[in-house]
């Protein structure tokens, strides 16, 4: 049951920041890690879309069990147009996450930054195969379900915030599932999270952002794939190798 004090509301949304992130802290630092990095990698790389889709279930569960289903996680009709836009915002949020990662390294007085993945996702796996590239996938669909669908259904239809708190709340919320990846990620994925959020709220359409957040990811994947190709050529190389070390 839901109650009148709303606790349980905020209960279930304090529940689901960040899920994935003692599976990505525990796979990279813990006592397997030290002995096989690549299998503790593979392992995380598992865990971080299995723990967004278990706690997104749960999430949704109780909501449903307490008689509240949000209209945020009930709206995907939209059309081509709406789609296609959103597609190409998603890809424009790939430079414009650049921009803000590359504004420290301005101001520092160290030259623009090559754009480039976070190490830690492909790279510590080794390879950028079908398993990483529907990992990823499978991660932003169940994001998109939890932050855009669920949080800001809570947030704006449930406890009747202002749909701008709502938004920001859940921008803010999605991006601490990537403090894995420093303070830095945090920042960059409370941009795209808040433009998610508005996406959503503007169409009235969860596919909108759905497609959006499939298509930065996309455009990370095929980032992924040429990062990784240069860094084996770059290893064949004479001196290649001590090059990638360094």
């Amino acid at each position: 049951m839901w109650s009148h004090t709303r606790s349980l509301e905020l209960l279930v949304l304090v529940a689901t920041v960040a899920p994935a992130e003692l599976v990505r802290v525990a796979t990279a630092f813990g006592p397997g890690a030290q002995a096989d990095p690549r299998r503790s990698a593979r392992w995380g790389l598992l865990g971080a879309p299995a723990a967004y889709l278990v706690v997104t279930a749960l999430a949704v569960a109780v909501a449903a069990d307490g008689g509240f289903t949000p209209d945020a996680l009930t709206g995907w009709r939209t059309g081509a147009p709406w789609l296609a836009m959103a597609a190409a915002v998603g890809v424009a949020l790939v430079g414009a996450e650049f921009a803000v990662g590359a504004v420290p390294r301005l101001l520092a007085g160290t030259g623009l930054p090559r754009l480039a993945v976070h190490r830690g996702g492909s790279a510590t796996v080794g390879t950028v195969g079908g398993s990483y590239a529907a990992a990823v996938l499978v991660t932003a669909a169940a994001e998109e379900l939890l932050y855009r669908g669920l949080w800001i259904g809570v947030l704006h239809e449930r406890l009747r915030l202002p749909v701008a708190v709502a938004v920001a709340a859940a921008a803010v919320a999605y991006a601490v599932g990537h403090l894995f990846f420093g303070g830095l990620a945090v920042v960059q994925k409370t941009l795209s999270g808040t433009v998610f959020g508005l996406l959503a709220v503007v169409s009235g359409s969860l596919a909108v952002p759905l497609v959006a957040h499939l298509a930065q990811n996309a455009a990370v994947l095929a980032l992924a794939v040429r990062q990784e190709r240069g860094a084996r050529a770059g290893a064949l190389r004479p001196g290649g190798g001590r090059e990638a070390a360094g």
